[in-house]
C-alpha cells in the first residue's frame, strides 16, 4: 500500500510539473555540437547536476520547427538560423559553441571536373544559370548560403535563387556532385575534407575550390528559448560551464581518442541504420578520417554584433525576414562567466 502511494505521489508531481525535467537540446552534425556529445559521454553535465536529453535532427528545417513549437529548450545552430528563428519565435543566443580559426577555410566548394568541366571559381561563376545542371547544392537560409552569396558577389556575380539546389544533408550534397546531379556543393569542415578524400579512395574525383576569404568568421551558437532561460537561469549557466569544460578536454585529447568515442555516437544519432563496426573499418572511410584534422574549440564567448548584423542584413535583402530584430534582443552575455 505504501509503495502504491509513493508511485501515485510521483505521478501527481510529474503531472503538476514539479519534478525536474531534462534540458532538451537539438543537435545537428556540425562541429558546435561535438562538445555536447562529449560532455554527455564524459559526465560533465551530470557533474553540474544537469540532465540533458539529446534530440538529434540532421535537417535544419526540422530543427527550426522543433524550436518554434517549443519541443526543445535549446539548439546548436548557425547565425542565419538564429535570424530566422527571431522572425518566428524568441531565441536567445547565450554563447558561441564553436568558432572557426580561418575564415577562408570554414567552407569549401566541391566540384567534379569530369561532369562539369569546372576547375576554378571563375569557371563556376561563368557557368551558373546557363543550364539547369549548373547549380550549387547547399542548405538554404543558412550561413553557407550567406557565405556563398558573398563569394559570388566578390567575383562580380549577383546571386540568384535559381543558382541553388536546397539540400540539408551534407553527404547527399557531396554525392550529388560526384554523380553529376549538380555542378557544385558547398560544405563546411570537416565534411569537405572527408568527402574529397573518400571520393578519391573510391576512384571518384572531387576538386576543392576554396575562396571564402571575404566572409567573416561565422560561429556555431548555443541558443536557448528565451522563456526557458528566464525560468531556469542557473541551468543555462550550468550548461555553458559543462560545455566549456568538455571543449577544454577535447583540446587535450588525441584525435584517435576523440574518434573512438565520438564517431560511433555520431553515426548512432544522425545516420541511423548504419552499423559503426562496419562503417568505421571501411578502407575509404578510414582514409577519409585520416584526412580530417581536429580543430581547436575555444571557450564559449559572446557572438560579435557585427557578425549578427551582417547576416541579418543579408536575410532582409533576400526577403527571408521582413522586420529587423535588434542584436540586443537576441544576444546576451548574462550567462557567461
Amino acid at each position: 500500500m505504501r509503495k502504491l502511494s509513493l508511485v501515485l505521489a510521483f505521478l501527481l508531481l510529474a503531472a503538476a510539473g514539479v519534478l525536474p525535467q531534462p534540458l532538451r537540446i537539438s543537435l545537428t552534425p556540425i562541429l558546435g555540437s561535438a562538445p555536447v556529445l562529449f560532455g554527455v559521454e564524459w559526465g560533465f553535465f551530470t557533474h553540474e547536476g544537469l540532465e540533458v536529453e539529446l534530440i538529434p535532427l540532421a535537417s535544419q528545417r526540422d530543427r527550426l520547427f522543433a524550436f518554434q513549437a517549443g519541443q526543445v529548450d535549446a539548439v546548436i545552430a548557425d547565425v542565419a538560423s538564429v535570424v530566422m528563428l527571431a522572425a518566428r519565435g524568441e531565441p536567445l543566443v547565450v554563447a558561441t559553441a564553436y568558432v572557426p580559426e580561418d575564415p577562408a577555410k570554414q567552407f569549401t566548394i566541391l566540384v567534379q571536373e569530369k561532369y562539369s568541366g569546372i576547375a576554378s571559381i571563375e569557371d563556376l561563376v561563368a557557368a551558373l544559370g546557363s543550364r539547369d545542371f549548373f547549380r550549387i547544392a547547399l542548405p538554404l537560409q543558412s550561413d553557407i548560403e550567406y557565405a556563398t552569396d558573398t563569394a559570388l558577389r566578390a567575383h562580380g556575380l549577383v546571386p540568384d535563387p535559381r543558382f541553388y539546389f536546397g539540400q540539408d544533408n551534407l553527404f547527399i550534397m557531396a554525392s550529388m556532385v560526384v554523380y553529376g546531379m549538380v555542378a557544385a556543393a558547398v560544405l563546411p569542415e570537416p565534411y569537405a575534407s572527408f568527402s574529397v578524400k573518400f571520393a578519391e579512395a573510391e576512384g571518384l574525383g572531387l576538386t576543392a575550390l576554396e575562396d571564402f576569404s571575404g566572409v567573416p568568421l561565422l560561429p556555431h551558437l548555443i541558443v536557448f528559448q528565451k522563456r526557458y532561460a528566464a525560468e531556469h537561469p542557473e541551468d543555462v549557466r550550468k550548461f555553458i560551464s559543462a560545455f566549456g569544460a568538455a571543449a577544454e578536454r577535447m583540446n587535450k585529447e588525441s584525435k584517435e581518442g576523440l574518434l573512438s568515442l565520438g564517431a560511433p555516437e555520431v553515426l548512432r544519432l544522425f545516420y541511423r541504420g548504419q552499423n559503426p563496426e562496419e562503417v568505421l573499418v571501411h578502407p575509404s572511410v578510414v582514409a577519409a578520417i585520416e584526412a580530417v584534422s581536429v580543430p581547436y574549440f575555444p571557450e564559449p564567448s559572446l557572438l560579435p554584433k557585427e557578425v549578427y548584423e551582417a547576416v541579418h542584413r543579408w536575410a532582409l535583402e533576400k526577403g527571408y525576414v521582413r522586420f529587423e530584430h535588434p542584436y540586443e534582443e537576441v544576444v546576451t552575455d548574462e550567462y557567461l562567466k
